[in-house]
């Protein structure tokens, strides 16, 4: 195997790392910014403006105004919005909703677990 198919992201890699990115970024990037920024192999510029493209696409980024130095982007949510987003997405698709809720819960932490009801309980209380 040569440096390049080693040095190679796996499909969505580049797509996750952009994201994280811009989620721990206090301000949105341009895609120099985000390419400077990626931890790794530097991508090509090309590389990084394609994966925004897919990420736009997908609606988990936007443009944010255009500056002379060249439009921003910014994620469309913050991590934990995507993340709750993502489960209910699994949720909705899942032929046995209650068993896979259940499954999830029992893979939970003591903590997870404690969180959760805190938060169930002062949804509750609203």
């Amino acid at each position: 195997m040569d440096d390049t198919a080693r040095s190679r992201r796996s499909r969505g890699e580049l797509e996750a790392l952009v994201l994280r990115t811009l989620w721990d970024s206090d301000s949105p990037m341009t895609a120099k910014e985000l390419q400077a920024a990626l931890p790794g192999a530097r991508p090509a510029h090309t590389t990084v403006l394609t994966a925004l493209e897919r990420l736009r696409a997908k609606g988990q980024i936007r443009r944010v105004g255009e500056e002379r130095r060249g439009v921003r982007f910014a994620a469309t949510h913050t991590e934990e919005e995507y993340i709750g987003l993502a489960m209910l997405d699994r949720l909705e698709h899942a032929q046995r909703r209650s068993a896979a809720l259940l499954h999830f819960a029992g893979q939970l932490s003591d903590e997870d677990v404690a969180a959760l009801r805190k938060a169930l309980n002062d949804q509750g209380q609203s």
